[in-house]
């Protein structure tokens, strides 16, 4: 090596270590073709690249440095970043299973595979234990944040709404608390130019401004869209988009946007300066714990008005800089105010409606010889007390079947269930207990399976959202056991708020309406307020000017 590329190299590396990844990818591209067989090149490509956000030539060339080095774990650790972004949660997965028996006691490999069995791997618990280990080390940061969530999923006992409300808001004030001065700094940035076909009306009508990762199909746009679309008449929506998707629900909401911004690559500084150059009269953020980077940003408050709602809503921020939690009375009782660092704001009308898919099926009753209770939430959210609860009620509810000369089917609906661990964990919890796994491959797919249960039973301690409602809109009823924070109580609101009186059922913990709607027919009725888009819509538009 000539001591002209030793120094290039030694700048490009300047470069990388201080998070000039642009500056840094161009360094290792201009030395890439006489440098093509050094994994050290392959693997700092493939690392500029997952910064910039492009993760396919990430995957790419950080798998060129595995097979230059199989050794060096660190290129398979981006491969696996590389993968989930990829939307190949699976492969990822099986590779950070592969790394943590290579290397043990590797941190950033533990809270990975930590974050991904969250997302796709269906086991909080395992994932609170792997990252306590590093709770008091450099790494505490990123454990602490995996375990909070975790947490909200499955926990001991011991650590309540209380604790957790507690820990989340030393959390946010410790690690998500940008310091003020990046306030001042946001007014030298420039304001993004709005994408062709976009254009920006001179208005007195309000600005009001989205943050979300999840502007796609998603809760934020079956729960946030038809209340959107009547605002749209009113205020002036300007949307930040925090994620990669494109598909037919991000067209709709780009639809009803004066502006639409994509912010997916921003630091929190450059999100907070790029939010403060819009002067947004009120901002919602539809993020939360989906999206910490955001909530970074919005610690600064860089608008004059902001509201958590939809995305990421599963308890409080911890965070003091906004005007108002958007809730309502069964998601957010009397006397739970103290846990939320947040003003709550209880909507008369309840705090979302439900726009359906166009492809909704419609449920057809038939008689049968057998029940079919289904569980359909995300698998992370099938805690041990859950599956403890289940394993202890279901004789009795197979008597009670028997006895009307049924035979009760249980059933665990969504497409991760196809890991043989999620099966295998769930199995062992219920010995004895026959059980089925249906693991569609779409959401129509998944609609149609859920259409075909005579009961859903509802997760705790963390409760269905969207999975309630879907199964409620198709006429599928829901036993639920609802607790004391926002994600605790999603199934037992829907219930209400769809003008369903709740009872108690044959167990003791669980609660709900355990009837059958007529074939077709919806639990939702006309008269629901979670079809009445237009009066949320005025309600969230009284608060905007009121508060």
């Amino acid at each position: 090596m000539t001591p002209e590329l030793r120094q290039h190299l030694l700048q490009t590396d300047a470069h990388r270590r201080a998070g000039n990844w642009s500056s840094a990818l161009q360094g290792y591209l201009s030395v890439a073709d006489r440098l093509s067989n050094e994994p050290v090149i392959e693997h700092n490509l493939g690392l500029c690249y997952l910064a910039l956000g492009n993760s396919a030539l990430a995957e790419k060339h950080s798998l060129r440095a595995m097979q230059l080095k199989p050794e060096q774990w660190q290129s398979a650790l981006i491969q696996a970043k590389a993968l989930t972004a990829n939307g190949k949660k699976k492969q990822a997965l099986e590779l950070l299973e592969k790394l943590v028996v290579q290397q043990p006691h590797s941190a950033e490999i533990i809270i990975e595979l930590a974050k991904l069995l969250m997302q796709h791997g269906g086991d909080a618990a395992r994932a609170c234990s792997l990252v306590e280990p590093f709770l008091n080390t450099p790494y505490q940061r990123e454990a602490q944040a995996v375990l909070l969530i975790s947490q909200l999923y499955d926990r001991p006992e011991r650590v309540d709404a209380e604790a957790i409300s507690a820990a989340l808001c030393q959390f946010s004030q410790t690690h998500l608390q940008l310091p003020e001065a990046v306030e001042t700094s946001a007014d030298r940035q420039q304001a993004p130019k709005p994408p062709k076909g976009v254009s920006l009306k001179a208005s007195q009508r309000l600005k009001v401004g989205l943050l979300s990762p999840q502007f796609s199909v998603s809760p934020v746009y079956f729960f946030t869209y038809g209340a959107l679309q009547s605002l749209a008449n009113e205020v002036d929506l300007v949307f930040f988009s925090r994620g990669k998707k494109n598909d037919w629900a991000t067209q709709s909401f780009q639809a009803l946007a004066q502006d639409w911004v994509d912010v997916n690559l921003c630091t929190a500084e450059e999100l907070a300066g790029v939010l403060k150059s819009h002067h947004l009269d009120v901002l919602l953020d539809l993020g939360g714990w989906m999206d910490p980077v955001g909530l970074h940003a919005l610690s600064v408050k860089p608008a004059q008005k902001m509201f958590k709602w939809v995305g990421g809503q599963s308890a409080t921020t911890g965070l003091r800089c906004f005007d108002g939690y958007l809730s309502d009375a069964y998601q957010t009782p009397p006397g739970v105010d103290h846990l939320y660092s947040e003003p709550l704001i209880r909507l008369a009308s309840g705090y979302v409606t439900y726009t359906p898919p166009p492809y909704m099926p419609k449920r057809e009753l038939k008689k049968k010889s057998y029940s079919d209770f289904g569980v359909i939430a995300n698998p992370a959210k099938v805690s041990r007390g859950f599956l403890a609860e289940l394993r202890a009620s279901v004789p009795a509810w197979q008597l009670a079947q028997a006895e009307q000369g049924k035979e009760l089917r249980l059933k665990f609906i969504d497409q991760r269930y196809e890991q043989k661990n999620i099966r295998d964990r769930i199995r062992t919890d219920l010995p004895g207990i026959h059980v089925e796994f249906v693991t569609p491959a779409n959401h129509f797919a998944y609609l149609q399976a859920v259409a075909q249960l005579d009961l859903t039973l509802d997760t705790w301690p963390y409760s269905g959202g969207l999975t309630t409602i879907e199964a409620l809109a198709m006429g599928v009823p829901s036993l639920t056991r609802s607790g004391r924070l926002f994600c605790e109580r999603h199934t037992e609101s829907h219930c209400f708020y769809a003008g369903m009186d709740l009872q108690d059922c044959a167990t003791e913990h669980f609660t709900g309406i355990p009837c059958h709607a007529p074939a077709g027919r919806s639990l939702l009725t006309k008269n629901s307020p979670r079809l009445d888009h237009e009066s949320l819509a005025n309600e969230l538009l009284f608060n905007f000017h009121v508060l």
